[in-house]
């Protein structure tokens, strides 16, 4: 790749790549009755882990059903709190993939995506690509142990074959325990800024009741718990204090903390905690669609901040495996001083048939750390090439 500015050009030091052909597999539904248990992460599982032990078997419907023995457990949850799990539906098959339909075995668990609709709109899921559902749990309805299940419907739109995919869903909603608000929820931050956000804890039962300690895995968070004076008459309080740290990268948090309290049958309490860091510079992927050898086509990289910038460098890193030429890619950097920048980046196809997604890096003036975007492009084979 070479870059232009003031009449000046040079190559890129190297380059990330990453071939997607080959990666999926025929999802086989005849053949594996677990193939959309496979395709389910829950909680942050491993994808696919809660096939491991599943039972397969057809049901009156004529739908395979797949009943799973791992499920999601939210364990012990305050009276209020927004309780939820986001379940990732990833499509690692060539096929196309649709969800049909979510059920839930009780009314204290709902899906975000179908509740306001009677009939829903299935969700396509295309080769490769994943779908986040939320799964939440009703707190302010119900309380003491929670035992439900919840069904995922997938279809095979190639093969025709549909699978419902069943797991289990524990809580242990406490009614002695109130939180207001009932999660942490930062909203939208600039980057570079952090935040707090403060908890109400109010329990109601013996006098001696404590949190003994809050733990927090994610890096990016904080959390303190402060006790409020006692009066002895079996309300106890506390003020949670979470913080978001200032040099949380862009992006999406959305973690749980746990406070550990001095309750033996019931010694952990869990809060959401969500946040949106918001860059101060963003940059859009490029898509070159598909290309045949030999073909070229321009798209513009269109950079944005909330202050003027100057583009320093632009660069890829190298891998062993390289494809495609370092001139592959043409773009002439810009010299300006400014809130927008638009780059054209033009792509030239070689002789690679294949489908590509590569990362760089933008390199700002006075930012220590350069800012990732992708390029993604399919190349034709020069025979598929020749009969359009």
């Amino acid at each position: 790749m070479q870059i232009s500015s003031q009449g000046h050009s040079r190559k890129f030091p190297g380059w990330v790549m990453f071939i997607a052909c080959g990666m999926f597999a025929t999802a086989a539904s005849a053949a594996d009755p677990l193939w959309g248990a496979k395709m389910l992460s829950l909680n942050g599982s491993e994808l696919g882990a809660i096939a491991k032990g599943a039972e397969s078997h057809i049901e009156s419907d004529g739908i395979l059903h797949v009943r799973c023995l791992r499920g999601v457990e939210f364990g012990s949850v305050a009276k209020g709190t927004d309780t939820l799990v986001r379940v990732v539906v990833k499509n690692v098959f060539n096929e196309e993939i649709q969800i049909t339909n979510l059920k839930s075995g009780c009314s204290c668990v709902s899906w975000d995506e179908f509740k306001n609709s009677a009939v829903p709109a299935a969700i396509v899921i295309p080769s490769g690509q994943q779908r986040v559902l939320t799964l939440k749990m009703d707190t302010v309805r119900f309380d003491g142990e929670r035992k439900a299940k919840a069904t995922i419907f997938l279809m095979d739109t190639v093969h025709r074959q549909t699978t419902a995919v069943e797991f289990p869903v524990t809580a242990f909603i406490r009614p002695d325990i109130v939180m207001t608000p009932g999660s942490v929820n930062f909203g939208a931050v600039a980057v570079g800024s952090g935040a707090e956000r403060k908890v109400d804890i109010h329990y109601a039962g013996r006098n001696n009741w404590k949190i003994t300690q809050t733990r927090v895995t994610n890096p990016n968070l904080a959390a303190v718990v402060k006790e409020l004076p006692r009066l002895n008459d079996g309300q106890v309080k506390y003020e949670l204090l979470v913080t978001l740290k200032p040099d949380a990268p862009a992006g999406t948090v959305r973690d749980q903390l746990v406070m550990l309290t001095d309750d033996a049958n019931n010694p952990q309490i869990s809060v959401l905690v969500e946040a949106t860091v918001e860059a101060d510079i963003t940059i859009t992927d490029l898509q070159f669609g598909t290309l045949a050898p030999g073909q070229s086509k321009a798209v513009n990289l269109i950079i944005r901040a909330g202050k003027p910038f100057k583009i320093e460098e632009l660069y890829r890193e190298k891998k062993a495996n390289a494809k495609l030429q370092d001139d592959a890619f043409r773009v002439k950097l810009s010299t300006a001083v400014a809130t927008l920048q638009t780059l054209p980046v033009t792509f030239t196809a070689p002789n690679v048939p294949g489908a590509f997604e590569e990362v760089f890096y933008v390199k700002i003036a006075d930012r220590p750390q350069p800012i990732p975007f992708k390029a993604r492009v399919r190349i034709l084979e020069q025979s598929g090439a020749a009969k359009q």
